[in-house]
């Protein structure tokens, strides 16, 4: 995964925010398995009606990718 992106993952982590998918197209997220992510608990996803598909990392991923 990008480093770029998961240094702005784990910031987001640390202030408790969602971050809307569509501000990490540059940072190359469709590259990245989300559902994989998912699946294995490292990360949330939601569906948000103004922000559309939002992200945030999980306590076991913020200790997996905070290394």
């Amino acid at each position: 995964m990008n480093y770029s992106l998961v240094k702005i993952l784990v910031e987001a982590k640390k202030l408790n925010k969602w971050i809307p998918a569509i501000f990490l197209v540059k940072y190359d997220i469709q590259k990245v398995n989300l559902t994989e992510l998912e699946d294995n608990g490292l990360i949330l996803t939601m569906k948000s009606k103004s922000d559309g598909l939002v992200l945030k990392l999980t306590l076991k991923g913020y200790h997996h990718f905070n290394k």
